[in-house]
This record gives structure tokens, C-alpha cells and sequence, in this order.
């Protein structure tokens, strides 16, 4: 992997993946019920994390345009394998946070492995990405963008824990933050 890549504009950049990857966040967020989706959505952040995440994740989004797929190598065999795990485990999440009770957390299936499984798979489809371009820029700013949603995920786990109280501070005792 190298820091810098071969940066230019190309039909098989890894902008594909990203492309892939927004068409899915939009189609599962389009089919939550909608008062999940008020839930999802109105949870308090830390308004310059947040931004600072938004804007890594975009940066990252700029980046993908410019890098291209390492096709026919092991690196590509072992980004894609992470990206598609990675679509699977947002799928999977996102889907079981959409059935939830409104008035309870989210404590179920996947959600009984992590609490917050839905950054993890941001993370897994992040590196993905990554890999399969070969990047180490691309990976820097994967992972500068997880560590900003780690301080999303408190935030939102201080939320959690006045809102549902000593149900979510027991779940929290059992169930690790990502892995």
C-alpha cells in the first residue's frame, strides 16, 4: 500500500464502491418506519465532532473519485471481501434498528454482539475501500473518521443512558462498543 497513490479521475476508480454504498444507506433509510427513523435522527451529537465527521467522510468520498481499484490482486480480493462484510453487517444493523421497539433500545440480535454496529460496519466498509485501492490516505482518513464517530457513539450512549436508564447501563456492562 502506498501513501501516494496514483491519483487521477478513472472509470474503475473505487468511487464505484462509495456510489454502491450511498444507493444502499438510501434505500434502508427510505424503508424505516418513520418513527425510527425521528429516533435515528434526533439523537444529540457533538456538534464539531459530528461536523468533523461529515466532512472526513466526504473527503474520503472526493478521495475515492481519484483512486483506482488495484483489480487482478490479493489486494482487491481482501478490500472487496471486507466492503461486501461490511454492506452485510450495515444491512443487518441498520435492518434490526428499523424493527425496534421506539420506546426501548436496541438490544437485539446483531446488537447483542455490539453496540454500535452500524459505525463498525462504516469502519469494515471504510477499509474496504481502502485496501482495495491500495491507499494508506485512504485508510488515514478511515480511520480519523471512526475515531470520530467513537465520540458520536458516546454522546449518543449518554443519551441512551438518560432515556432508558439502568436497562441501557446493564447492556452497556455485557456488550462491548464495537467489537
Amino acid at each position: 500500500m502506498n501513501f501516494f497513490t496514483d491519483i487521477h479521475f478513472g472509470i474503475y476508480n473505487l468511487w464505484w464502491f462509495t456510489v454502491f454504498y450511498f444507493i444502499i444507506n438510501t434505500a434502508i433509510i427510505l424503508m424505516f418506519p418513520r418513527h425510527n427513523l425521528s429516533r435515528f435522527l434526533n439523537v444529540p451529537k457533538i456538534l464539531y465532532i459530528s461536523n468533523a465527521n461529515h466532512v472526513l467522510y466526504f473527503i474520503f468520498f472526493i478521495l475515492t473519485i481519484f483512486v483506482p481499484v488495484k483489480l487482478n490482486s490479493i489486494v482487491f480480493i481482501v478490500g472487496f471481501t471486507l466492503f461486501v462484510l461490511g454492506i452485510l453487517l450495515f444491512f443487518v444493523s441498520m435492518f434490526y434498528f428499523a424493527v425496534s421497539e421506539y420506546n426501548k433500545p436496541v438490544t437485539e440480535k446483531i446488537y447483542k454482539l455490539s453496540r454500535h454496529p452500524i459505525y463498525l460496519s462504516f469502519l469494515i466498509i471504510s477499509t474496504g475501500i481502502s485496501v482495495s485501492g491500495a491507499s494508506i490516505l485512504l485508510l488515514s482518513v478511515a480511520l480519523l473518521h471512526f475515531f470520530t464517530s467513537y465520540f458520536i457513539a458516546r454522546a449518543e450512549e449518554k443519551e441512551c443512558e438518560k432515556l432508558y436508564g439502568n436497562e441501557y447501563i446493564n447492556y452497556k456492562k455485557k456488550v462491548r462498543m464495537f467489537i
